[in-house]
């Protein structure tokens, strides 16, 4: 790669960058293995209550096999100890729960065929409740090289389906974005939805640009980005948007609300490696339309730049979300928001003394100890009508539990994207004033996490350094009427409810895929004890439990018995 004055005069000036943002000057986790690592997602994937790191790797280098490092207790594994079967030239990943058995799953997108014919089919592998399967459930039947994927319920039915970009610009590849319909935990093997648009893509995602109740579709192609309205679970195949002034090579997408005006503002990242102009760009959403015009443009001076990702996260817990960025043998940086102002100069920065040792492909916000989390109740009010509802959080750390009318519902009956924040049921809710509760829990202090495409120097991930300010001891409604301890639990819990509060009905324990457990009478005693047994008498098994009271939000234990 050819120097270039301009672009190393960006760079001195990213590195003198005062570090005003809670995140620490060097990696606190690194791993050891030597993927070419693509794609990043973090989800609970064991069941044990901490967040796990998945990744999909190959890329357009090697036929790698994807990878979870699991959380042990808050600290992730620097070798992989869960390893795909199958190997490949992989993209990126998306995780969703799209069977709704309340265990996420990981969608993963598949490149090209870089040394030889390959198997260029997108796939899904299904949880097993302790780790995924290592050979994939299920892989689409038509054969198309893809980027980027994601997961969202275009056709509100109540589950997850997947969108894939297509084609691949890097090699002038043409072919048309689609979507694979999911039949309530099984996929179409053929497309449901193609767009008409035959043009290169890279990056793709679902969000309800409109807060109308559908997911509209945006699409990153090469020197344009548009958009494909939704309207009632149908969408166009024309595009409705479309930004085409000085958009270089669309790598990323993602959506905030950095002004928390209650509507999903977009930031991409766009590359210079095709010869087109390199930029970090931010567009406004202005009561449910996008700008065309970027209302911040980050990274635009200079050659050689390669921006490749974007992702919000509030790192300083203000309420109003940063956005983080990094690209190919670039710093990874974070750019500050200032009650709903953002910087275009990086307030943090980070770069190995090797710079090439650090090429950027995903960035992830994520609490990957548990301890800046936040319990959160949002309500929506029913119609009838309205199927999908946006959470005012993002990105959801857990979603504890769902109640219309006050009664929880089981996942089977509705499916969410914790990553964009929505919820969408399988059938409308009933009319009523705030009777539809979800509760769910953030983090106030993300970390954020780093895949890396060069093999040498592993993934990373930076521990957000504010001080601990919510203890994890017990597991706390927001309003600390009731506690649970110990949690995790291995033998008796006691649920401890505060004097002041006389609770309405019984006790109800349910599992983690919305089955009722038990059923305990609280009576006069303010401590209640539960013995890790179903109704039954026959000890429950290890795994995620939700202990509600009436009238207050779910609380999520831990139960390790062995079984």
């Amino acid at each position: 790669m050819k120097t270039n004055i301009f672009a190393l005069l960006l760079l001195t000036l990213i590195s003198s960058a005062p570090a005003q943002l809670p995140l620490p000057g060097s990696p606190n986790w690194t791993s050891t293995d030597n993927d070419y690592s693509t794609g990043g997602a973090f989800a609970d994937i064991n069941g044990d209550g901490y967040l796990d790191f998945c990744i999909s790797n190959g890329n357009d280098m090697a036929s790698n096999r994807n990878t979870i490092y699991f959380n042990r207790n808050g600290t992730l594994e620097t070798s992989a100890s869960w390893r795909s079967a199958d190997q490949g030239y992989f993209g990126h990943c998306y995780a969703g729960d799209v069977n709704n058995d309340g265990r996420f799953d990981l969608a993963v997108a598949y490149l090209g065929d870089y040394q030889g014919p390959s198997e260029l089919k997108v796939r899904i592998y299904y949880n097993q409740d302790t780790a995924l399967e290592t050979t994939p459930r299920w892989k689409a039947a038509d054969s198309v090289s893809s980027f980027d994927c994601c997961l969202g319920d275009y056709d509100l039915d109540g589950d997850l389906d997947l969108a894939i970009s297509a084609g691949d610009a890097y090699r002038g590849q043409s072919d048309r974005v689609r979507i694979y319909r999911n039949n309530h935990g099984i996929f179409d093997t053929l497309p449901a939805w193609f767009a008409r648009l035959d043009t290169a893509s890279d990056a793709i995602r679902f969000a309800d640009i409109d807060n109308d109740g559908d997911l509209d579709l945006f699409v990153g192609h090469r020197r344009k980005v548009v958009m494909y309205r939704n309207e009632n679970g149908t969408f166009d195949t024309i595009p409705v948007w479309a930004v085409r002034r000085n958009i270089g090579w669309v790598l990323r997408l993602e959506f905030g609300d950095y002004d928390r005006d209650g509507y999903l503002d977009l930031a991409l990242a766009a590359n210079d490696q095709l010869q087109d102009p390199n930029s970090i760009r931010v567009f406004h959403n202005n009561n449910g339309t996008l700008d065309t015009i970027p209302a911040f443009i980050m990274q635009r001076r200079g050659t050689n730049l390669y921006s490749s990702c974007v992702a919000w996260g509030d790192v300083n817990g203000d309420g109003y979300p940063e956005l983080a960025a990094g690209g190919w043998w670039q710093p990874v940086v974070v750019y500050a928001n200032n009650a709903g102002s953002l910087d275009t100069l990086p307030a943090w920065s980070w770069r190995p003394a090797n710079p090439n040792n650090l090429v950027c492909e995903a960035l992830v916000w994520t609490d990957v100890r548990n301890i800046h989390l936040i319990a959160v109740t949002d309500t929506f009010n029913g119609n009838s009508v309205r199927q999908l509802f946006n959470l005012s959080r993002r990105p959801l750390q857990f979603l504890d539990s769902v109640c219309v009318n006050g009664i929880r519902v089981p996942s089977a009956t509705y499916c969410f994207d914790p990553h964009i924040a929505w919820i969408s049921f399988r059938t409308p809710p009933p009319s009523g004033t705030n009777n539809i509760t979800v509760h769910y829990r953030y983090s106030t202090h993300p970390d954020l996490a780093v895949t890396n495409w060069n093999q040498t120097n592993g993934n990373h991930l930076f521990l957000n350094t504010t001080a601990t300010a919510i203890t994890t001891t017990n597991a706390l409604s927001p309003n600390t009427l009731v506690n649970v301890f110990p949690n995790p639990a291995t033998g008796a819990v006691a649920i401890n409810l505060a004097p002041a509060f006389k609770p309405q009905g019984e006790i109800n324990i349910y599992s983690r895929d919305g089955r009722l457990v038990r059923k305990i009478k609280p009576g006069d005693n303010r401590t209640v004890i539960w013995n890790g047994r179903d109704e039954s008498g026959t000890p429950v098994k290890t795994g995620i439990y939700f202990i509600t009271v009436p009238n207050l939000p779910a609380v999520k234990i831990l139960y390790l018995n062995g079984n």
